[in-house]
């Protein structure tokens, strides 16, 4: 490992708002004004990693540098707008949302599709940091819109308070890829339905059928998934697992996943809270090349009061997977991190 006194100092730097944070009253609460809400959250974080040749080093880097408002005019309307600062200023959330009914709520906007549990769940909220595999090559991103980032889109969702509570979303989303130097546009149509038999399991399935165009040619791919979760008592479970094509291989290319994540919550003291908590996935990017990957994570989170976690965490992938680049015309073998890390979340 490269270690010079200049790379531990941000290090120390981290460890010391660590102390200082533990030692310190809560912060206030984010600022509310009659119906507007304001509120910064930030996630600096100390890492040491192995680097695609195989080299280890550390760096100190901010995860993420959020600015959100919420504005609430009427009981029936909600405005929302996120900002992140953390690599120049980049536009997350921006959207409007209509309460018709229980059974109808419309939302249109920049906003994230309906499709898995594991990007739909804030990244402030995450047990492990590191959403995974599945999430970075094909549900967060692909070179046509991830089956489940953020796009433009309008959709309907509701919930039906029945002997099985039912919780449905219905969008359709478009990505212009120019606005990232692309010369590709997108259509996705996605759906979801949730049910909860009882307390503490709920079960969805989700699907995304998606349209792309490139030049004058129009393509189409589908991807489909299901995720369980169980919570009893401190402890949860959450199973998560989809398959479809593979948008950046081009036809006749398929990509599968799936992960596990365990956990415990465990109060050791009046506004301190344990929670550990390991993942396992599987991943293979192309069913047309030899190999898949294996990912390990594994993270204590310990919440101080409402607004500070500090997490220590790490993940390990083993394997070998690859996957055919159509725009390169090529396979390439996909980057396996390997990582250790120490992060700070704070809300403000």
């Amino acid at each position: 490992m490269r270690a010079r006194l200049s790379t531990h100092l941000p290090a120390a730097a981290l460890l010391a708002a660590l102390a200082f944070v533990s030692l310190a009253p809560r912060p206030a609460r984010a600022f509310e004004w009659d119906r507007l809400r304001l509120r910064g959250r930030l996630q600096p974080r100390y890492e040491v990693g192995e680097d695609g040749n195989g080299d280890w080093s550390n760096r100190f880097l901010l995860r993420r540098a959020r600015v959100d408002g919420r504005w609430t005019p009427l009981d029936w309307l909600r405005l929302e707008l996120e900002i992140d600062g953390s690599d120049g200023v980049d536009l997350k959330d921006a959207y409007a949302r209509i309460e018709v009914h229980d059974l109808l709520r419309l939302t249109a906007g920049q906003f994230k599709k309906p499709f898995s549990r594991l990007k739909m769940t804030s990244p402030w909220d995450l047990l492990i940091p590191e959403r995974g595999l599945l999430d970075a090559y094909a549900i967060r991103h692909t070179d046509h819109g991830g089956y489940g980032g953020r796009d433009l889109g309008l959709m309907a969702s509701g919930v039906w308070k029945g002997p099985v509570k039912l919780r449905y979303y219905l969008g359709a989303f478009d990505g212009d890829g120019r606005l990232d130097g692309r010369d590709e546009t997108h259509r996705d149509y996605v759906a979801r339905l949730q049910a909860q038999a009882f307390k503490g399991l709920v079960l969805a399935v989700h699907a995304n059928h998606k349209l792309y165009y490139l030049g004058e040619h129009t393509r189409t791919v589908n991807a489909f998934g299901a995720d369980l979760r169980w919570t009893f008592r401190g402890f949860r479970l959450q199973l998560e697992g989809a398959f479809g094509d593979n948008p950046d291989a081009g036809p006749g290319h398929g990509l599968a996943g799936g992960h596990a994540i365990a956990s415990y919550r465990w109060k050791i003291a009046d506004g301190w809270v344990l929670t550990p908590a390991a993942m396992g996935e599987i991943f293979d990017p192309d069913d047309q090349q030899d190999g898949y990957a294996w990912r390990i994570a594994a993270a204590a989170n310990l919440d101080i009061g409402k607004h500070v976690r500090v997490v220590l965490a790490s993940e390990w992938c083993l394997g070998e997977a690859e996957a055919y680049d159509a725009r390169l015309g090529a396979v390439q073998a996909l980057d396996l991190p390997r990582r250790i890390y120490l992060q700070l979340d704070l809300a403000i």
